[in-house]
């Protein structure tokens, strides 16, 4: 079961101080390591509600970040891969959106190497306070229109 609560607590309560029969067991919402809001995912994850993670790869926009380019020279890995990798070492369902035959191949070969703690601290930084909060504004903002 799915609960698009759009990474809100306060509307997981609701959810499930709601009677509702059936508990979510997953819970999608955007996190990268550009946008990533530990706090909000430990939350479900210690409810046992596992993440998604909506635009785990950014769309690909963050490709060209130095972070990004220094990690996949040294891991001879593609951006997708890196940002891929960081999700699944942290326990995230990561799904990378693409129609692209040799794009889905690369994205599932994320497998056979893991990123080190220094380098998951690394991305695990490049989330800024100001990323955090014009996220959430736009979350709030949909949520009134």
């Amino acid at each position: 079961i799915f609960a698009p609560c759009w990474g809100v607590q306060k509307d997981f309560n609701e959810l499930v101080e709601s009677n509702i029969t059936i508990q979510p067991v997953v819970n999608q919402f955007e996190i990268s390591p550009f946008m990533y809001r530990p706090s909000l995912a430990e939350y479900f994850q210690r409810k046992g509600v596992s993440v998604s993670a909506s635009k785990g790869i950014g769309r690909g926009e963050c490709f060209d970040k130095a972070p990004i380019q220094k990690l996949s020279t040294k891991y001879s890995k593609s951006p997708a891969q890196i940002m891929l990798r960081w999700g699944l070492q942290k326990n995230f369902c990561v799904v990378a959106k693409t129609a692209t035959p040799s794009r889905m191949r690369e994205n599932r070969s994320i497998l056979d190497y893991y990123l080190e703690d220094e380098d998951m601290i690394i991305l695990d930084s490049l989330t800024s306070k100001e990323d955090v909060k014009k996220r959430d504004e736009r979350e709030l903002q949909s949520k009134i229109t």
